[in-house]
């Protein structure tokens, strides 16, 4: 749920000590974005601590999480590939730091580079799968299981959410969200004050195979 790409530290860290001028570093706070949708690129962010998403804001108005970003994840490389503006928005959930590396000098190390270039293929490849694995559980199973699915994944990863970016990871709106959750307080799997299970993660994984069973 969170991606993380600590493979890519490494390359970075080569970068630091061989090609320091091309590489800087820029702290965002909580709420901040790092990318605006649809702007050019001139900068390729890197995680070094924290957690952001990845958005995208359609024309009316909603918000369409598509991931969450961890220590490693990049940012802006399908646009430098495609030439295009940013597809996505990406926005700070804690304050978080970043390597911000120059795009002409990315895009010529993508080139001549076969070590980062295998190793964004391989995210590239990663995020696809994921995106398509997501779609389809999502048109196939009930929305009460992919709120849980989604509660058992953040709970694995310690990972607190707000019911805006709940709804909008789930594409649902508040209202959907909240019947949803009162389904699951009446059959107390979650608290009746908040959107945090209450059940053991181990329990939690056992209600998603009754799902599994029913579909």
């Amino acid at each position: 749920m969170i991606r993380t790409n600590p493979k890519l530290l490494t390359i970075i860290d080569n970068w630091l000590q061989n090609r320091p001028e091309e590489i800087g570093h820029r702290s965002f706070t909580a709420g901040e974005r790092l990318v605006f949708q649809d702007e050019q690129i001139r900068f390729v962010y890197i995680m070094q601590s924290g957690l952001a998403k990845c958005f995208i804001t359609e024309e009316n108005g909603r918000d369409y999480i598509l991931e969450f970003f961890g220590e490693g994840e990049i940012m802006g490389e399908l646009e430098l590939i495609t030439g295009k503006g940013s597809l996505s928005n990406v926005a700070a959930i804690t304050d978080l730091t970043t390597f911000r590396v120059r795009a002409a000098f990315f895009t010529a190390e993508l080139a001549g580079n076969r070590e980062l270039a295998q190793l964004i293929m391989e995210q590239l490849a990663i995020r696809l799968e994921q995106t398509a694995m997501r779609a389809s559980y999502q048109q196939i199973y009930p929305l009460e299981y992919n709120l849980l699915k989604l509660l058992y994944l953040s709970s694995e990863q310690e990972l607190q959410l707000s019911k805006r970016d709940i709804a909008d990871y789930l594409a649902i709106s508040i209202r959907s969200l909240n019947r949803a959750l009162k389904e699951l307080r009446n059959r107390n799997i979650i608290n009746p004050d908040s959107y945090n299970a209450i059940i053991s993660r181990e329990q939690l994984a056992q209600v998603l195979q009754e799902f599994d069973r029913l579909i």
